[in-house]
């Protein structure tokens, strides 16, 4: 995504990125060449290529901790318009800001408060970053928008005929599959995670892994750099742990993801050599 400042005296190019970027739990994709303008309350012109308009709320931060390295977890005790499904996201921003973030939504539909997991970036031309935000106290103040997107499952019937959902994440990318969990949309189906991680510190949500397990999804993490951290697990990447480990039923697999660009990219072309179908290969965007 990218935001600009509107200006009565001249026309202002867009700030163009790269191909494809994660960013705060989510994989995003380009803006499309129709990207719109629309007009934030209290804020310059923000230029988005999907979503709707924001719609922005008072909010406050109600908690904040630890969650990892470069990471924080955060709550906010709000309603939200629009959340119903795991995956989907929304916008926040410092009170008065002209750019916001966009964050996965990592507690479930229905769950109170709302929880996020939010990685420490520094700002860009076309970011705030996450500084202001993961270096708060209880009590400070942001706007809010609603739900947005479709989360992973956009459709009632997106796993008719699915027995086996393999899940896959990398860092912050854990939020969103998280939230999807945790909302029951997966109950009565063979699940596996696969979640990654440069070393054990940066690895959120450790403390969950057992409630999933009872929830029926079995846990494998998986750590890129283990060098002296005296990790025992599994080591590289998710999709070469996936692929050693093999799939059983291809055309009764579905693969949820969310993560870096190389991620997604190799996860897509081990679902082709197996012989599922890109429709089954799902993204929260």
């Amino acid at each position: 995504f990218f935001f600009h400042r509107s200006s009565p005296h001249k026309t202002q190019m867009p700030l163009l990125l790269v191909p494809s970027v994660a960013l705060l739990g989510l994989v995003l994709q380009p803006p499309s060449p129709a990207a719109r303008s629309v007009r934030a309350p209290r804020a310059g012109r923000v230029l988005l290529g999907w979503g709707p308009d924001p719609v922005w709320s008072d909010q406050s931060v109600e908690s904040i901790s630890d969650a990892g390295e470069g990471l924080k977890a955060i709550t906010i005790d709000a309603a939200l318009d629009g959340f119903g499904k795991g995956g989907q996201y929304l916008q926040i921003r410092e009170p008065g800001a002209e750019k916001a973030g966009i964050f996965a939504i990592a507690s479930a539909p229905g769950a109170s408060p709302l929880e996020f997991l939010i990685k420490e970036q520094p700002p860009s031309d076309w970011s705030p970053g996450t500084g202001w935000l993961t270096g708060a106290s209880a009590g400070a103040a942001l706007e809010m928008s609603q739900a947005m997107g479709s989360g992973f499952l956009k459709t009632d019937d997106a796993l008719e005929g699915i027995s086996t959902v393999l899940l896959f994440a990398v860092g912050s990318g854990i939020s969103p599959i998280r939230s999807v969990i945790e909302s029951g949309a997966l109950d009565g189906k063979s699940v596996e995670l696969f979640y990654g991680a440069r070393t054990p510190a940066m690895m959120s949500y450790t403390d969950k892994f057992a409630a999933w397990e009872e929830l029926g999804v079995s846990v494998t993490p998986v750590i890129s750099q283990p060098e002296g951290t005296g990790w025992e697990g599994c080591t590289g990447y998710v999709q070469d742990v996936a692929r050693e480990k093999g799939i059983a039923d291809p055309k009764a697999t579905a693969l949820l993801l969310c993560g870096m660009k190389g991620m997604a990219v190799a996860i897509k072309e081990m679902a082709e050599e197996a012989g599922i179908p890109e429709e089954r290969v799902l993204a929260n965007f």
